[in-house]
């Protein structure tokens, strides 16, 4: 079978994201790999975006190509689970729309998917940050930060403790083998950062692996969530998910509750919420190296 012939799923999530919601959708109409479904979820927008994706859907040219314009917020992780029962591509793959995929994205790991053992779950790849103005920012990616030129330097394989200690992973990049995905029942809508805990998931049971090129274009909003969402709500999302991670009464677990109290607080007795990071950030690191995370 041709690698162009093999069908790839594509699901784009928006809220409230008409200013960008377009440039998304060509992206993905763009791509040099033909054989695409297309499932286009709107999560109950207020803006206007749901007529101008009826719009696109409509003119577009794209054939297999499905729009739910929801009543009701699912959620992120409600809607990817809907996309997946809907999900008939061998890959699959999620991205928000203000996001952009470059032309070539599925193409080059389809080809990369194609001669790896089907233990391998995901493919992750580089990425640039873009402004509200789809403009690159200068902002070095985790792989330039990491100095990661070659494929070869790539964290590869069961690396869940990796990504634990260092997240370096955009979700718009990441392209899935959709059996893996379904055979861990999906999405745990009880667990935020819905491609954290995917990709933590995931590496329960499979492996992955990277590519250096730069796949797509993250974008960067004066309103994304991490620029809106205080410290507090930031911390408590991240505890239910090292919950998961952790256990409930791990000591892992007291280091992250011990955060999210202080982050609460984060406006008083600011020197000694420094002192106490610094000294449950050194105590985190020497439990790490010394017990690892629970497999």
């Amino acid at each position: 079978m041709e690698n162009n012939s093999i069908l790839v799923t594509i699901v784009a999530l928006c809220y409230n994201q008409k200013d960008y919601v377009l440039e998304t959708l060509e992206s993905i109409r763009t791509q040099t790999h033909s054989n695409i479904q297309l499932i286009i979820i709107d999560n109950a927008s207020k803006d206007g975006s749901q007529e101008k994706i009826k719009k696109w859907v409509a003119t577009s040219g794209m054939e297999n190509v499905v729009f739910f314009p929801e009543a009701t917020n699912l959620g992120v992780c409600g809607a990817l689970n809907k996309a997946l029962t809907l999900s008939h591509g061998k890959y699959y793959q999620f991205i928000s729309c203000d996001d952009i995929l470059l032309a070539d994205k599925i193409s080059k790991q389809v080809h990369v998917f194609e001669n790896l053992p089907e233990s391998v779950s995901f493919i992750y790849g580089n990425f640039s940050y873009i402004d509200e103005n789809s403009k690159i920012l200068s902002r070095p990616s985790h792989f330039s930060h990491n100095g990661w030129i070659n494929n070869s330097d790539l964290p590869s394989g069961r690396i869940k403790n990796a990504l634990i200690n260092n997240y370096f992973i955009s979700a718009p990049s990441v392209l899935y083998r959709t059996d893996c995905v379904n055979s861990i029942g999906g999405y745990d809508e009880s667990i935020p950062f819905e491609d954290f805990q995917m990709n933590l998931r995931l590496l329960d049971n499979y492996s992955c692996t990277g590519i250096v090129d730069v796949l797509c274009l993250y974008r960067v909003l004066s309103t994304s969530f991490y620029n809106t969402t205080s410290g507090a709500n930031v911390e408590k999302n991240h505890l239910h998910t090292m919950k998961y991670v952790y256990g409930e009464n791990s000591y892992q677990n007291w280091i992250i509750v011990l955060r999210y109290i202080l982050s609460k607080n984060s406006l008083k007795f600011k020197f000694f919420k420094y002192v106490i990071f610094y000294l449950l950030k050194k105590a985190t690191d020497s439990y790490k190296k010394e017990y690892g995370t629970r497999p």
